[in-house]
């Protein structure tokens, strides 16, 4: 990016030659915004402290007396910071992100399923229906080896030894699976 007003690079939300503040990216990269490294398994104390530098560097407040542009580019910078950490901060959002480049799905589609799946999300729920109890700790279980699965895929993508194929399947059963277990509890 160039600076709008000394035109020198600039990397990040205010120019390092003037100081001025820059408007935001219109694709902006999440974990760009915060200075990140594009990996899954984030240490969350980092984010919050990139977080909190970001945010006080582009806060209103510091530009409460500025011209009404740079207040509407404070008021847009903070949106997407605070964006880029309730994205972040959230496993699953954070997955969907690294593998589709979205913040969550879509909301109306089908994704493809696999049978076996669904079948045995159709005997859990019928399993509930009939008082089944118990059955929560089975789909809890599913849950926790979908979450383990997940984990393992972005380990080996972050190691270089695999690819992130398979992970919106994934995040699709395990949204069918929090949303068993939300509506049963």
């Amino acid at each position: 990016m160039i600076c709008w007003k000394c035109h020198e690079a600039v990397q990040g939300p205010a120019c390092a030659s003037c100081g001025i503040l820059q408007p935001p990216p219109p694709q902006a990269d999440l974990y760009g915004i915060l200075g990140l490294k594009r990996v899954y398994h984030l240490d969350l104390e980092e984010l919050e402290r990139r977080w909190r530098d970001r945010s006080r560097q582009v806060h209103p407040d510091r530009f409460a007396k500025q011209p009404a542009v740079l207040r509407r580019m404070s008021l847009q910078w903070t949106a997407l910071v605070n964006d880029a950490r309730r994205v972040l901060r959230d496993p699953v959002r954070r997955a969907w992100y690294l593998s589709t480049g979205a913040s969550r799905p879509p909301e109306r589609v089908k994704a493809p399923m696999d049978p076996g799946f669904l079948e045995a999300v159709f005997d859990w729920r019928m399993a509930l229906a009939e008082g089944d109890a118990g059955v929560l700790d089975q789909v809890q279980e599913a849950q926790e080896a979908l979450v383990g699965e997940l984990a393992q895929v972005f380990s080996d993508w972050e190691a270089g030894e695999g690819d992130l194929d398979g992970v919106e399947v994934r995040l699709h059963r395990l949204k069918y699976l929090d949303n068993m277990l939300q509506h049963d509890l």
